[in-house]
């Protein structure tokens, strides 16, 4: 009888091990999720000035403003916005309200780029030819056919994000 204890204490010490992993990807998936967005480093890298300007791109060309949004550009810029819009909400619960705020938010910047189709061939070009230099969290980039314009990324944490910033 002992024996089948010591074995089943065993058998649950190494069940509950098993979970700590799947907790620690439950808690980074919560903190990466930005208006019911997950992070898709795969299919977006962020990981230098370069891989993110490209992932813009494809996020622009694949009709992906929201995740853009969410998870590419400035999250102090996209969250003042957000902020901004949320309070023409009078009703409803606070994640509702951001929730509203931010695809009224997309929608605009939807409107934004198919009104200034220059803007994405630019972005477009910064994507190809773009060089970029960095200093600290910021990185400037430049393209030679375009020496009138700049993009600037912001570097928080590990990714680097669209800054709303022109030159």
């Amino acid at each position: 009888m002992a024996r089948v204890a010591r074995c089943f204490v065993f058998l649950a010490f190494v069940g509950w091990c098993s979970t700590l992993p799947a907790q620690d990807e439950v808690k980074k998936k919560a903190t990466t999720r930005r208006f019911g967005f997950d992070v898709d480093g795969d299919t977006f890298p962020q990981k230098s000035p370069d891989e993110a300007m490209k992932s813009i791109v494809k996020a622009l060309n694949r009709d992906k403003v929201d995740y853009l949004l969410a998870q590419m550009a400035d999250p102090a810029y996209v969250d003042y916005w957000v902020d901004q819009y949320k309070v023409q909400f009078t009703e409803g619960k606070d994640e509702g309200k951001r929730l509203l705020a931010f695809d009224r938010l997309t929608r605009e910047t939807i409107l934004y780029f198919q009104n200034d189709p220059l803007i994405v061939k630019d972005l477009k070009a910064f994507a190809k030819e773009a060089k970029w230099t960095e200093e600290g969290d910021l990185a400037t980039g430049v393209v030679e056919s375009l020496p009138a314009r700049k993009v600037f990324l912001r570097k928080v944490g590990e990714r680097w994000f669209l800054k709303n910033e022109q030159q």
